[in-house]
């Protein structure tokens, strides 16, 4: 079957297209390469030229992009609102595919057909857009982050204010209605989360059932949640695991042992949200508290090892207990049949509406025993 890519490079006003066809004997043309404004006239343009290019209706047809900022968003969601396949790459994976074909010329034009190639070359997965209520959870859920670190910013600001010699009453007023505005900022944004919530009462039932795991909170949660689209694009532990960065990566090449470090390529949002809950998981969650002070004995002197492990049994225990919609239990032994016989599963839970996809389990280790 013949296969025909378009590859897109955007940006915030327009983006260039390349398509690039590979017939059945396997030789790969250039079809056209155009440039279109990144408005709605735009999209509709774009799709209509693009269409005219499918010489046969048995071709296969893909459109290409990569993650840049949110510029790629709206024509994202356009051709996936007129049943086209539309795959979104990562731009550090077009980078280095980039780096492998000794590009040197550097414009939107090339970029367009080295990601057209990269679509030809590989089977890609169909992109998926978050269900609206996720997203809008994620929209808030990142905005209280954000409101948190410049409350944060601000209270030392003002300890120094306050400290310095001749202090000056005036920038230490604004400062404090600063801290104050923020404040109610939070509060607003807190509200708002409860409320979109509490509209789903299934998705608000589950929330409460990983909220019983020690260490977890409400906001918690619900950023963990939102930032994974339900968890439903992972397939396994290693892909959440990985997802959120907190992957381990090994430096070691002959006798050279480098330094094991966690890749932090990842949703840096759920590394941030999970750093606290670990500090209070390491103190009240006995199972996680016995694998900190085993991994503190055997490294003294780096206790954010530590820590990072109780980020990772966090992210691990939620994304089990979500796939499983049950509660946590701190006295569950995993049995060995129970961790590789994929037969055992219990039946999905209820879905909610807001999940596109129903829940799976996969691979499960072992919560409880490190």
């Amino acid at each position: 079957m013949s296969k025909l890519i378009i590859g897109i490079d955007i940006s915030m006003n327009d983006f260039y297209a390349c398509i690039k066809v590979r017939t059945e004997d396997n030789s790969i043309k250039i079809k056209g390469t155009r440039s279109f404004e990144n408005t709605d006239q735009g999209f509709e343009n774009f799709l209509s030229w693009s269409l005219k290019q499918k010489k046969d209706d048995e071709w296969s047809v893909r459109f290409v992009m990569e993650a840049t900022g949110v510029y790629y968003e709206n024509l994202a969601y356009y051709l996936h609102s007129q049943n086209q396949k539309v795959s979104v790459v990562l731009a550090n994976k077009i980078k280095n595919y980039i780096k492998s074909l000794n590009v040197k010329t550097k414009t939107d034009k090339v970029d367009a057909k080295t990601i057209a190639s990269f679509g030809i070359e590989r089977e890609l997965e169909n992109w998926e857009p978050m269900s609206p209520m996720y997203k809008t959870l994620r929209d808030l859920c990142r905005e209280l982050l954000s409101l948190k670190k410049e409350k944060q910013r601000a209270q030392s600001q003002l300890h120094a204010l306050e400290k310095a010699h001749q202090k000056l009453h005036t920038v230490i007023k604004l400062k404090r209605e600063q801290i104050a505005f923020l404040e109610k900022a939070i509060d607003v944004i807190r509200k708002d989360i409860k409320a979109t919530v509490k509209k789903d009462p299934i998705l608000e039932n589950r929330i409460k059932k990983l909220e019983t795991i020690p260490g977890l909170g409400y906001e918690t949660v619900v950023i963990l949640v939102c930032e994974t689209n339900g968890f439903t694009l992972f397939k396994n532990i290693r892909q959440v695991v990985s997802y959120a960065g907190i992957d381990i990566t090994h430096n070691e090449s002959g006798m050279f042992k480098g330094k094991t470090r966690i890749s932090k390529r990842g949703n840096s949002r759920i590394r941030q949200a999970l750093y606290m809950p670990s500090l209070s998981a390491c103190r009240a969650n006995e199972p996680i508290k016995e694998l900190y002070e085993r991994i503190h004995d055997r490294n003294p002197d780096t206790k954010r090892k530590g820590i990072v492990a109780g980020m990772r049994k966090l992210l691990t225990l939620s994304y089990v207990l979500w796939k499983k919609d049950e509660e946590y239990n701190s006295h569950y032994q995993w049995s060995n049949s129970a961790t590789h016989n994929l037969s055992q599963r219990k039946a999905e839970p209820e879905s909610s509406a807001l999940d596109r996809h129903k829940p799976i389990n996969r691979f499960i280790p072992s919560l409880v025993q490190s």
